[in-house]
């Protein structure tokens, strides 16, 4: 454990010393990072370790959160495609932010002229880089009204124009109160959706509102949306589950053999595996994604394994992709992928 006391001691030549010998070294960690992360997503080995995904493996194996796993990944793949990356970052000349930033934007033509415009330049010139390399239409203007605050301890703030950001505004709020927040949670347990919708999806909205009327008088959009979601997802359960409150009896074809799961069968593997991938690696830990979830069967069907439900589990899709390059191999699994796909092109 670090003990900032012991630096007490140290001049201030030796404290800048080191200092500068921790960003060295930081910098050079960081290049290393980022060439293990691009080397493991590359070869997917994050699966053998229950995790569907490379984000996954950095989330829930090494804990890092969201933001910095994603800004490490999306580096490290970028510096894959250009190895020149690497350099830079282990010798100070781009930073980590600078590289996300940067990667959506990099060719096999640009990249070179666009990262040695990137050297030693902090995220605001970078921004300006990425708005020239890729720039967007102007935001239509707009005025929207503020609620006015009944408080009696806090001011009014009149806010400089967008066209002045460096403007102070005329009053502040007093020292004791704190601007509003766009992203506070309005109540335990309450969550805000906000979507846009095309003119046919509006004029669904509205005649829904009025045939559930009597329903819901007020028309309150949210009523309705959770209303659709609970429709849709009972069909969704029924197709891809067969979960449903009135079950059929399976009836048995004589002689019949089909590669399609029953559905009774399927409603007790997902009822069991409770709708999550049920790969565990080695060290007993579970996938548990429920992300794109399939059916896979443990003895493979085209190897003579039944619909039995002791052999089929639910996982989900990178894991069964995973469990069929293992079974038959990463070039055949390829192969027929990209067999598959034509096909659906010619078709």
């Amino acid at each position: 454990m670090m003990n900032t006391s012991s630096l007490r001691h140290l001049d201030r030549n030796h404290l800048l010393r080191d200092f500068s010998a921790l960003v060295d070294r930081e910098r050079r960690d960081t290049a290393t990072l980022l060439a293990y992360i691009a080397e493991i997503d590359r070869r997917k080995l994050y699966l053998e370790h229950a995790c569907p995904s490379m984000f996954a493996f950095c989330t829930t194996r090494f804990h890092m959160s969201g933001a910095m796993a994603a800004k490490r990944i999306r580096a490290g793949r970028a510096a894959y495609a250009f190895p020149c990356i690497f350099d830079m970052v282990a010798c100070g000349e781009l930073h980590l932010s600078g590289v996300h930033q940067l990667a959506a934007h990099l060719t096999e033509d640009n990249h070179k002229v666009v990262l040695k415009r990137a050297k030693h330049k902090s995220m605001r010139e970078i921004e300006r880089l990425i708005a020239e390399l890729s720039p967007k239409p102007d935001v239509p203007a707009s005025i929207r009204a503020l609620p006015i605050r009944k408080t009696e301890d806090r001011l009014p703030v009149e806010t400089a124009p967008a066209s002045a950001p460096s403007a102070q505004p005329s009053r502040a709020l007093p020292s004791s109160a704190t601007p509003p927040s766009r992203a506070v949670p309005l109540s335990p347990r309450r969550y805000k959706l906000q979507v846009t919708i095309g003119e046919e999806t509006r004029e669904k909205l509205s005649e829904l509102q009025d045939l559930l009327s009597h329903q819901i008088p007020d028309g309150d959009p949210a009523k309705i949306v959770e209303r659709a979601l609970d429709a849709l997802l009972t069909e969704t359960k029924k197709r891809k589950a067969a979960l449903t409150n009135r079950p059929h009896r399976a009836q048995k074809k004589s002689g019949s053999k089909t590669r399609a799961i029953p559905a009774q069968a399927r409603r007790e593997v997902f009822e069991r595996d409770e709708g999550r991938c049920a790969f565990v690696d080695t060290e007993g830990r579970r996938c548990s994604s429920t992300w794109q979830v399939e059916f896979h069967h443990r003895i493979p069907y085209a190897r003579g394994g039944t619909h039995d439900i002791d052999n089929i589990e639910l996982r989900c899709r990178a894991h069964n992709q995973y469990e069929a390059e293992l079974e038959y191999g990463a070039l055949f699994m390829e192969t027929r992928r990209h067999s598959r796909s034509a096909h659906g092109r010619s078709g």
